[in-house]
């Protein structure tokens, strides 16, 4: 089948599939997975036609998440890459190997290949959730950040044992010491590259005021990063990764950010459409017994080990809320998996059922995160644990401001004006970070807590102006705020549509309509206008 038609199929089925998905709320990813399932059941798809234009969306990803992590940021991530990294990638590895060597009688050195397989968690599912729920900067969104950093070096290892088990005249010292040259080769060129050259070019791009020829720049730049990686043996999306962290330190960080969200979150879509197109539906179903044996075995176990590691450095929940992000295994299993297959180094029989079962832990890992802070008290009541022991402000009669988004700096700057007292809340460090930087008085915390609320002595707050804009998060600050401060004023933004009116209504709160408020501002203009140039 033609390309071009099967790329049409492809996003016509998963339309058909996504529609009535969204009204139940699940994630596009299951829509795109459960795509892949059912045209290679139906058209007989090869997976090798979509693998190649899927493999670009996590390149894009990787780059964009090296624009958030400067090279600044990264060395505060050593902990979490190194230490973190390495020690659930060996432990995991080494002990799913174990049981693979115990319960299936495969040779010691293939189970532990395949223990590293399943050691590994899915980058383009976790990094594009926690991206687009803005929890990848809470403590446990950098801690799978850094283990899914050290996952994708850690890849290149286990690629190497398997070219020593399948080459026999290659040998463990020159492999390492090809890759060591080739880490190194790579992050001289990218850092030559991205420090003296690149800027240049993304200069003169942008002097041309041309969207294609800047889109077209990015494009060289992102596939150039990515072919250097794979010219020293190393992952593409590796050297995408370094040269977006390069970039990052650019005045272009935001510009490019907008102009290549479309191209990734659309090569993403084709990226988990081919991970349902490994899925034989037939098989599937006729194993599906001992493959959900293995997946739940696989998850519930992962989830442990990440744990009982991180549990010493951290506290208890971003401990549980890490293992759980990561529970499930990654798409690099099935490239480790195509090679043991395609050398006979395993039982065939045995990396299909492991295959479906990499598949499935991908499709509950939307549910486990989209849930994640409900699926928490099962494990750990404490909701105070992730947050700082505040002392109660000795202030009076003010006003507290929950958001620092662009409302919340518009209202603090006013107040500021007036010399009125206010407090700022928001629960995104890089946020409270900027504020500081910026001379207002924020802290960090989530206003959804009544210690944080009682810390702000929230008691004697004559006003609270919530300024996010997610319903069920505004309906909880409200209740406990109320229920601190029965007498407090508070403004919330809503929308004209707002499922919240009614609770709205009875509790007194006062609403600012954002969208009639835009309309309002958008007549004014208008009307300004006619005056300005008569009544034409």
């Amino acid at each position: 089948m033609d390309t071009t038609l099967i790329i049409i199929v492809i996003f016509f089925v998963s339309l058909l599939f996504n529609i009535p998905l969204s009204k139940f709320k699940i994630p596009p990813i299951i829509g795109y997975i459960l795509t892949g399932i059912i045209i290679t059941a139906v058209f007989h798809i090869e997976k090798e036609t979509v693998d190649h234009i899927a493999e670009f969306g996590i390149i894009f990803l990787m780059f964009l998440i090296g624009i958030e992590f400067s090279p600044e940021k990264l060395k505060n991530m050593k902990k979490e890459v190194f230490i973190y990294g390495t020690l659930e990638t060996l432990i995991v590895g080494f002990g799913f190997g174990i049981i693979t060597h115990s319960i299936f009688a495969i040779d010691w050195n293939i189970s532990l290949i395949i223990g590293g397989a399943l050691a590994l968690s899915s980058t383009a599912i976790v990094l594009k959730l926690l991206n687009e729920s803005h929890e990848i900067s809470k403590p446990y969104g950098r801690n799978s950040l850094g283990i899914l950093l050290f996952q994708d070096i850690a890849v290149i290892p286990i690629l190497i044992a398997i070219s020593i088990i399948t080459n026999k005249t290659l040998t463990l010292a020159n492999m390492l010491s090809e890759t060591i040259i080739g880490f190194l080769g790579l992050i001289g060129v990218i850092y030559l590259f991205g420090k003296y050259i690149i800027p240049f070019i993304l200069k003169q791009a942008a002097k041309t005021k041309s969207n294609e020829i800047f889109l077209a720049t990015l494009f060289l730049i992102v596939l150039g990063a990515s072919e250097a990686a794979n010219f020293f043996g190393l992952s593409y999306s590796l050297g995408a990764f370094l040269a977006g962290m390069i970039i990052s330190e650019t005045p272009f960080k935001y510009q490019i950010e907008a102009d290549l969200a479309p191209f990734r979150d659309l090569l993403l879509a084709l990226f988990f459409v081919s991970v349902g197109l490994s899925v034989n539906l037939h098989f599937a179903i006729s194993n599906i017994v001992p493959i959900l044996g293995i997946t739940i075995s696989v998850m519930i176990l992962k989830a442990i080990i990440i744990f009982t590691i991180l549990r010493p450095f951290e506290k208890k929940r971003v401990s549980i809320k890490t293992a759980l992000t990561l529970s499930q295994v990654g798409e690099f299993a099935f490239v480790i998996f195509a090679l043991l297959a395609k050398y006979s180094l395993a039982d065939n029989l045995i990396l299909q059922k492991l295959i479906v079962a990499v598949v499935i832990s991908m499709i509950l890992t939307p549910f486990i995160l989209k849930y994640l802070y409900q699926i928490l008290p099962f494990f750990n009541k404490n909701k105070n644990e992730e947050l700082p022991t505040l002392q109660p402000a000795k202030v009076k009669k003010h006003t507290i401001i929950i958001g620092y988004n662009n409302v919340g700096k518009k209202v603090a700057h006013k107040l500021t004006n007036l010399a009125k007292t206010y407090i700022l809340i928001d629960n995104q460090i890089e946020n409270v970070k900027e504020g500081l930087k910026n001379g207002d008085n924020v802290i960090f915390g989530n206003a959804a807590n009544k210690t944080i609320l009682e810390s702000i002595n929230i008691k004697e707050a004559k006003t609270a102006i919530i300024t996010t804009l997610n319903e069920e998060n505004t309906h909880l600050i409200t209740e406990n705020i109320l229920s601190l401060n029965p007498n407090i004023k508070i403004i919330v933004l809503s929308n004209t549509n707002s499922v919240e009116k009614e609770f709205y209504k009875e509790n007194k709160i006062i609403i600012v309509d954002k969208d009639r408020e835009m309309a309002k501002k958008i007549i004014s203009l208008l009307f300004k206008l006619k005056e300005e140039n008569g009544s034409n």
